[in-house]
C-alpha cells in the first residue's frame, strides 16, 4: 500500500499526458543526438587551382611556376613525397578512400607557403578546391609522416 501510493501521480497532474510527453520528449532528444548538423548545410561551391601545379610539373619551363605555387621543385615534391607516402596516417580501414597523398602534401605545402590573410583556412581551401577541414586533416597527416622521419634525419 505504501508502494501503491508512491507511484500515484500527485493531484491535478494527468499521468497518461506526462508519460506521452516525457515519450515525446526523449524522441526528439534522440533525433537531436543523432543528427549531425542542427541546420541544413548548404555545399559551398569549389573551384580550386592546384591541379596546375602538376600540370607546371610536366614541363620543365613551367618548374618555376610549381615552385612559386607549393614553394619547393617538382623534385624536391616527389623525394618528400616517396618518403611519407607509405606512412600508415595515409590507410584507414574506411569505405571512402583518403585522398590520394600527392595531393595532401601539395595542399599542406600551398598552405605552408602563405602568410598573412592569404594563410587562412578559407582561402587555402577555395583556392586547393576543398573544405576547411580537409586542409586542417591534410596537413595533420603529412605533419605527422614528415615528423616520422626525424630519427631518420636528425
Amino acid at each position: 500500500m505504501l508502494m501503491r501510493g508512491m507511484l500515484d501521480a500527485p493531484e491535478g497532474i494527468d499521468a497518461e499526458a506526462a508519460t506521452t510527453q516525457l515519450i515525446e520528449d526523449l524522441q526528439i532528444l534522440n533525433k537531436i543526438s543523432n543528427t549531425r548538423y542542427l541546420r541544413a548545410q548548404n555545399r559551398v561551391p569549389k573551384s580550386g587551382n592546384l591541379h596546375l601545379a602538376f600540370s607546371y610539373a610536366q614541363n620543365p619551363s613551367d618548374y618555376g611556376r610549381f615552385t612559386n605555387m607549393l614553394r619547393v621543385s617538382p623534385h624536391v615534391f616527389h623525394v618528400l613525397l616517396g618518403l611519407i607516402e607509405d606512412h600508415p596516417v595515409f590507410f584507414n580501414n574506411s569505405n571512402v578512400p583518403q585522398t590520394a597523398v600527392e595531393i595532401q602534401l601539395a595542399v599542406t605545402l600551398f598552405r605552408m607557403g602563405r602568410f598573412g590573410n592569404a594563410a587562412s583556412l578559407e582561402d587555402i581551401a577555395r583556392n586547393c578546391g576543398i573544405s576547411e577541414g580537409s586542409v586542417e586533416g591534410f596537413t595533420k597527416r603529412c605533419f605527422d609522416a614528415i615528423e616520422a622521419l626525424h630519427d631518420t634525419f636528425v
